[in-house]
């Protein structure tokens, strides 16, 4: 019977342990450059950025194609069951003579060699008299077809400003997808770190309340001995609930940024997620700003933001253009094949041929009343306005990029101070806690060293985390990103 305790135990046993090593390799232990490259693959609002960058591009070379020849077919056909008739009444036609091969007059001429009149129209020798009759056109089973090409020679620049507002675009497009890429990593990286800072302070709140707990076993024996009274071990009790409740908010806390995370990695919210904590070892050396983070390395001008303003404004540029096309001569030529059988007269069939046609168009606007004037200067003001947009917000961008690098210092100054009070904290617990075991410090200022040094360990790790944002940030700001 106990051998088979014995093996139920082993087997629970067993058990445990598979399950325990089956959830650690269900975590996933990533680092900030792995979320990165998770988040910007995974983005919806990059997906829908690229797709509009492929747009852009494939109506870039749909313009180019109004450079080219269009090549087109074309075809008509008509049946109608009425006939056009025309009653014609018939006459007389004057009959001309052949002299030397040349057709001249057979004009009736008096005694006297006079050409003879009638009513101031003069009479010819011979008429050939033509009955009256009906002529019927039939134009049932008419058509043409044939193949066309046509080619603009000069449409008043409107292809070419097209064509350079296209480009446009598609500049705009690409600058548009690395402007969100770079949001997503910042955001990327404002969870990272505080999935990090929280994971961090929940090992600070855990090392406190066993550092509480420590005590209170400690001051409970010393009851035992009569060397502490009960008062005593009620503080005690009080900063150690104090610790559990830290400790289960720090818990809590960093199951909800691990779930932020999650959320913007596109992964499922239950998966259990390790994140690189380095940089926050107190025997790493200090902290200072990064050496590319300066006043000589500041620039806005590549930002993605600030690179699509200026191509906005050459839009808007290039639109001038575009506008003014409108109310200049326009010139094309187009060229045709065709066939065309059908039109018959009196039952005979008037046309069946084929044969070459080219036509050239030129249309020259002579007066709208100022139409495309004012359309012009409408176009030239909004040029202005981006002009003006662009300067306004390259300031701001210019203001923005000098906080941030101002923030990236005193954040790194924060971490040294942090760290170098950490420090101060854990040697004046020590000394506290051996002093008041050999009985020479007071709980009180032990359990006061002890708060302080868990505010010190706080202190250290959010300036870390917010150092680490911070460089985040001034990257973003200057387009390095």
């Amino acid at each position: 019977m106990k051998h088979t305790h014995l093996n139920t135990f082993a087997v629970l046993i067993l058990l445990a342990c598979t399950l325990s090593v089956s959830a650690q390799s269900r975590k996933r232990v990533l680092t900030l450059e792995q979320c990165r490259a998770i988040a910007v693959d995974s983005s919806s609002v990059l997906r829908s950025a690229r797709l509009l960058e492929e747009k852009t591009s494939l109506d870039r070379k749909a313009v180019i194609t109004n450079f080219l020849p269009k090549f087109s077919a074309y075809g008509l056909y008509l049946w109608t069951s009425n006939s056009f008739d025309y009653d014609f009444s018939g006459g007389a036609l004057p009959i001309y003579k052949n002299v030397y091969g040349n057709l001249v007059p057979d004009l009736m001429k008096d005694a006297a060699g006079n050409i003879v009149y009638n009513n101031g129209i003069p009479v010819f020798n011979q008429y050939a008299v033509i009955p009256p009759m009906t002529l019927s056109v039939d134009l049932a089973n008419t058509f043409t077809a044939g193949i066309s090409v046509t080619q603009p020679i000069f449409m008043g620049g409107k292809i070419i400003s097209g064509y350079r507002m296209a480009d446009a675009g598609a500049r705009m497009a690409g600058l548009n997808s690395e402007l969100k890429s770079s949001e997503v990593i910042l955001s990327v990286d404002e969870a990272y770190w505080l999935f990090v800072k929280t994971c961090k302070l929940e090992e600070t709140a855990a090392e406190f309340s066993a550092t509480v707990d420590s005590m209170y076993r400690f001051v409970r024996n010393a009851i035992d001995v009569g060397m502490a009274t009960s008062n005593d071990l009620l503080k005690v009790e009080i900063q150690r609930n104090n610790a559990a409740l830290a400790l289960a908010k720090a818990g809590n806390g960093r199951r909800l940024a691990m779930m932020n995370l999650c959320h913007i990695l596109g992964l499922p919210l239950t998966t259990e997620i390790e994140a690189d904590q380095s940089g926050f070892d107190m025997d790493s050396t200090a902290i200072v700003p990064q050496d590319d983070i300066g006043p000589d390395t500041d620039s806005v001008t590549n930002r993605a933001d600030f690179m699509l303003l200026r191509e906005q404004a050459e839009l808007k540029r290039r639109n001038v253009d575009f506008v003014r096309s409108d109310f200049l001569p326009q010139l094309g030529v187009t060229a045709s094949y065709g066939y065309s059988y059908g039109l018959k007269l009196q039952d005979e069939v008037l046309l069946n041929q084929a044969g070459f046609t080219v036509m050239a168009t030129l249309k020259i606007p002579i007066f709208a009343w100022g139409e495309g004037w004012f359309k012009v200067k409408s176009a030239k003001k909004e040029h202005e306005m981006a002009l003006e947009e662009l300067d306004r917000l390259s300031g701001l961008m210019e203001l923005e990029m000098t906080k941030n690098r101002y923030t990236v210092t005193e954040a790194a100054l924060q971490a040294d101070m942090a760290r170098t009070a950490l420090q101060s904290a854990e040697n004046n617990l020590k000394v506290c806690r051996d002093q008041y075991e050999l009985g020479m410090e007071t709980l009180v200022n032990v359990l006061e060293a002890q708060t302080q040094w868990s505010q010190c360990s706080t202190a250290w790790i959010e300036a870390v985390a917010d150092y680490k944002l911070a460089c985040t940030r001034y990257l973003k700001s200057v387009g390095r990103l």
